[in-house]
């Protein structure tokens, strides 16, 4: 009997440390709901309406699932891993990358506590760790679509990313990539993909109590003969005074501005402004102010965010350009640590740099997260 009872010991000890060293986890998001959208255009005598309605996915995060993993190789020393999947919940076809099975993430690497993290793969650039003013907006309201994704979210295939170590609150990064770049101009027009691209992404941030502050650069070469890479900067902060959390942000594109694809999905009326939208000498200024508070036992968010560009230049679009500005509103009501539903309203003037162009939408959703 004795033997018994040590032989069963030993097993649950030996398991115990076997799954101290290795450890598997599968998580993922579920998001959507029923949202209302309406594009209207409305200048020199023309117009056109573009209006949609319907379950929508991924309002307030892109759906997904995936299975991150971890090896203890010792010394502190850590063998990790992620892949994670991207979905359109309402359809169940796959999103992201081309429709890669794993487009939203697939990377692994080696991580210390001493020497920091080194990842190898598909996986987002340095910025998205480094900005702490994208977290109060959602959908059309979202702080990407005055930065655009290049410098606050975006992926990088074939990249190496390193990320220090926490010293003191300071944190920093820096990736490099050779994604195959498409480039299509602001006229609609491809100009066709070249294998010489590279993307370098750093960024710097400290986080301490209340305080948050973040400092971003990107900078891509689109290769194909083109003379100047578009780069992207971004500061960004926060603050929680408790009762009202602030967030800000300001940031400048040049030479065009990656990733940054037509408002609210496909409005049909996007005057040729596509992802990748490039001028040689375009620019922009981005600014992004947010503001929440705990109301009930939710929290209400409200923000404004604007990027104004030189695209109302003579030899671009002219008369035909403005600044873009939108304002948002959104209520998050937690059902459970891991299920909140929500609503949510935005409206938006001067959509995608065009001048008589405006936009307005509203919803309501649930997120639950496993």
């Amino acid at each position: 009997m004795k033997k018994t009872l040590l032989a069963a010991a030993l097993i649950v000890g030996f398991a115990g440390v076997a799954q101290a060293e290795t450890s598997v986890t599968m998580y993922g998001i579920l998001d959507t709901g029923y949202g209302y959208s309406n594009f209207k255009y409305s200048k020199d005598g023309i117009s056109a309406k573009r209006t949609s309605s319907g379950l929508t996915s991924g309002i307030v995060n892109g759906n997904r699932w995936g299975v991150r993993g971890s090896e203890d190789l010792g010394d502190g020393l850590r063998a990790i891993f992620t892949l994670e999947a991207g979905f359109d919940i309402n359809t169940g076809k796959s999103q992201q990358g081309d429709d890669a099975f794993f487009g939203r993430q697939a990377y692994v690497g080696l991580a210390s506590d001493n020497w920091g993290t080194l990842t190898m793969g598909r996986q987002y650039n340095v910025a998205t760790g480094m900005t702490y003013a994208n977290n109060l907006s959602v959908s059309m309201g979202d702080m990407d679509k005055a930065f655009g994704s290049q410098g606050l979210g975006s992926r990088m295939d074939n990249s190496f990313k390193y990320v220090t170590p926490n010293f003191s609150g300071f944190t920093a990064g820096v990736a490099y990539g050779n994604p195959k770049t498409t480039i299509t101009r602001v006229d609609g027009t491809s100009v066709g993909s070249s294998d010489r691209s590279n993307w370098l992404s750093t960024g710097l941030n400290y986080a301490n109590g209340p305080l948050a502050v973040g400092a971003s650069y990107d900078r891509a070469s689109l290769g194909g003969g083109q003379e100047n890479a578009i780069t992207n900067w971004a500061l960004s902060g926060s603050y929680d005074f408790e009762v009202v959390k602030l967030a800000l942000a300001y940031g400048q594109d040049r030479h065009g501005k990656l990733g940054w694809g037509e408002l609210g999905g496909d409005t049909g009326m996007n005057n040729g402004l596509a992802t990748n939208a490039y001028f040689q000498d375009f620019k922009s200024n981005n600014y992004y102010v947010g503001l929440s508070a705990p109301v009930g036992t939710g929290t209400l968010a409200a923000s404004w965010s604007r990027s104004d560009s030189n695209l109302d230049d003579a030899d671009k679009l002219g008369d035909d350009a403005k600044a873009q500005n939108i304002y948002h509103l959104n209520y998050k009501y937690p059902l459970s640590k891991r299920t909140t539903v929500y609503a949510y309203g935005s409206y938006g003037t001067g959509i995608a740099y065009i001048d008589g162009l405006k936009g307005k939408e509203a919803g309501v959703g649930l997120n639950h997260k496993f």
